[in-house]
C-alpha cells in the first residue's frame, strides 16, 4: 500500500535533468506542492503530493524520496533548492538591531518555542530585515539530509519580498494570499515595509473585517491602497466584498519572470504563487 498520493502533475515533455533545474517545495497541511524551473527560467514541472511528513526523520527522508521517485526524479542533485515553510512562530527584526544569538528570545515574545523546533533565520536584503521562524526539527533534518543544498524560507518572507517588488512610492500596497482557510498579508506604506501577518477565517466577512481593521490601525485609507490578491481561487462573494470596500483590487502576477510552456495552459497558477515568484 502506497504511503503517498500524487494529487496532480503537469510537466513538459522529455526527461527532467535535476542539476539543470531549480526545485521549490511548499509544505501543505497534508503533504507538499512543488515546482521545477530550468536554468533558462522555463517551468518544467508542477505537482502536488499528499504524504505524511509528521513522523521521524528517517520517515520524512523516505517519504520525500518515494514521492519524487514515483515521477522519475531519482537523484536530488538540483541546481538550487528552496523549501517554503508555513510558520506560525514567525517574527521580523530590523537588520541593524539583529543579534543572531537571541533568535529564540525574539520568537518567545510572540509564541512559545518547543524543544522539537528548529529556529531558522533569513536575511531579507530587499527590506533590510531578518525573518526568524520556528520549524519542526524532524521535517527540517529529514529534508536537509535528502537535499543538502536546501534553503528554508517562510511563506511570510516570500510574500513580503514580492510585496516589496510591486510596491510604489506613490501608493500603499497590500499583497494578500489565501490558502486553506488562512490568509497571509504583507503591507507596505509607500515603499516602507510596515506589517506581515496571518489569520484564520471562516467566512468572506472575516477576511474583509481583518483587512479593514488592519488598514484602520495603520492609518491607511481604503482609497489609497493597491490590494493584490493571490493563492486559492476566490469565491464570487469574496471578490465582491473586497471590491466593495477596497478601491483598487487586482491579481498578483507570480509568473512575470518565468516562461510558461503550453503544457501548463488552463492551470490556475495563482495557487502555486509561493513556488513561482
Amino acid at each position: 500500500m502506497n504511503s503517498f498520493k500524487l494529487k496532480y502533475l503537469a510537466q513538459t515533455e522529455g526527461t527532467i535533468v535535476t542539476n539543470e533545474s531549480n526545485l521549490s517545495v511548499c509544505l501543505t497541511a497534508d503533504g507538499f506542492v512543488f515546482a521545477l524551473v530550468g536554468k533558462d527560467f522555463t517551468l518544467k514541472a508542477l505537482g502536488e503530493f499528499s504524504v505524511e511528513l509528521q513522523g521521524s526523520i528517517p520517515q520524512v527522508m523516505m517519504n520525500m524520496k518515494t514521492c519524487f521517485n514515483s515521477i522519475g526524479v531519482h537523484i536530488f542533485n538540483f541546481n538550487k533548492v528552496r523549501i517554503i515553510c508555513p510558520a506560525d512562530r514567525n517574527v521580523w527584526i530590523p537588520f541593524k538591531l539583529y543579534d543572531q544569538t537571541k533568535n529564540k528570545e525574539y520568537l518567545k515574545q510572540t509564541n512559545a518555542v518547543y524543544s522539537s523546533d528548529t529556529i531558522l533565520s533569513n536575511v531579507c536584503n530587499k527590506i533590510d530585515a531578518v525573518n526568524i521562524f520556528a520549524f519542526p526539527l524532524h521535517q527540517y533534518s529529514g529534508m536537509k539530509i535528502v537535499m543538502p543544498k536546501a534553503e528554508f524560507v517562510s511563506t511570510s518572507q516570500v510574500l513580503t519580498e514580492y510585496a516589496f517588488d510591486v510596491s510604489s512610492l506613490m501608493q500603499n500596497t497590500i499583497v494578500l494570499h489565501k490558502n486553506n482557510n488562512r490568509v497571509e498579508i504583507a503591507v507596505f506604506k509607500a515603499s516602507q515595509f510596515t506589517l506581515a501577518n496571518s489569520f484564520d477565517y471562516k467566512t468572506p466577512q472575516d477576511i474583509i473585517y481583518f483587512l479593514l481593521y488592519t488598514l484602520k490601525q495603520l492609518n491607511i485609507s481604503t482609497a489609497e491602497v493597491n490590494l493584490m490578491i493571490t493563492g486559492e481561487e476566490y469565491t464570487e462573494e469574496e471578490l465582491l466584498l473586497l471590491k466593495r470596500y477596497i478601491k483598487n483590487v487586482s491579481y498578483a502576477n507570480p509568473t512575470e519572470n518565468i516562461n510558461i510552456p503550453m503544457e501548463f495552459n488552463g492551470i490556475d497558477l495563482q495557487k502555486y504563487f509561493f513556488l513561482l515568484v
